[in-house]
């Protein structure tokens, strides 16, 4: 089977630190790919790397047989590919519907991003709107769908996030610790919600996540990072059961 993601020897250097060190990993099609590591693992930089906003300085990164290591940051998502943030990246003053819209914007007539900054929205993107809508439907979120961004729990903020993502079509989804400041109720919610998305859109995701119980419940392969090299890569039983993963990160978690 070809990956859709294939990462080979990828090092990237910060001031003559060194970052990564000759990471390589597969993200098969379809499959959930968890991504952890203790703090300064590399985790981050990695993730920066694949979606494009940090350079590499060695290695090679493809997506779907393509090579994009040194494709521009703005480029990938007419790839297939969306990401999330850590820390919520929505407009306060935006309604729900509205910041939705915004993960859109590749796919619609110029303009379109100053008319819903300056609330001329009225009869510009109707097929984009309804799509939006039918998302946050999806998602649990119908009801806020008109409520301004500021002010809505956290919990809700995430599942705008990923509807944002969704709508610009992936068939990668890159989650940057998606449980982040969620309660273990919501965290339960969210796994759910990732589960359940990645059924009926048919994506392959990479999600980074510090919730460990969550990310070995719905992660068909898990790669595991400390100092910036590569520790582990395996099915999440195998990954629990290394002893080095125990002594850097679970153990350590527990």
């Amino acid at each position: 089977m070809t990956a859709l993601l294939s990462v080979r020897d990828v090092e990237i250097d910060f001031g003559g630190i060194r970052a990564l060190q000759g990471i390589s990993f597969d993200v098969q099609r379809g499959e959930i790919c968890g991504l952890i590591g203790p703090n300064g693992a590399g985790k981050t930089s990695l993730f920066n790397a694949i979606s494009r906003v940090y350079p590499v300085d060695r290695g090679s990164i493809h997506f779907d047989g393509r090579d994009i290591t040194a494709l521009p940051a703005n480029r990938i998502i007419a790839l297939g590919i969306a990401r999330t943030l850590q820390n919520v990246g929505l407009f306060s003053t935006l309604s729900v519907k509205d910041n939705v819209l915004l993960g859109a914007h590749h796919r619609v007539r110029p303009g379109f991003i100053k008319a819903i900054l300056g609330r001329g929205l009225a009869g510009t993107v109707a097929d984009p709107e309804a799509e939006a809508c039918a998302l946050l439907h999806d998602l649990g979120l119908g009801e806020v769908r008109d409520h301004l961004a500021g002010g809505l729990p956290f919990g809700t903020l995430k599942r705008i996030e990923l509807a944002r993502a969704l709508i610009s079509h992936p068939r990668f989804l890159m989650l940057d610790e998606p449980a982040n400041g969620l309660s273990h109720g919501e965290v339960d919610e969210l796994a759910d919600v990732i589960l359940q998305v990645r059924k009926r859109y048919d994506l392959t995701v990479l999600i980074v996540e510090h919730h460990m119980r969550m990310l070995m419940r719905i992660s068909d392969h898990v790669v595991v990072l400390e100092n910036g090299l590569k520790i582990a890569d395996g099915a999440p039983a195998e990954v629990k059961a290394d002893a080095k993963v125990a002594a850097a990160y679970l153990g350590s978690a527990a």
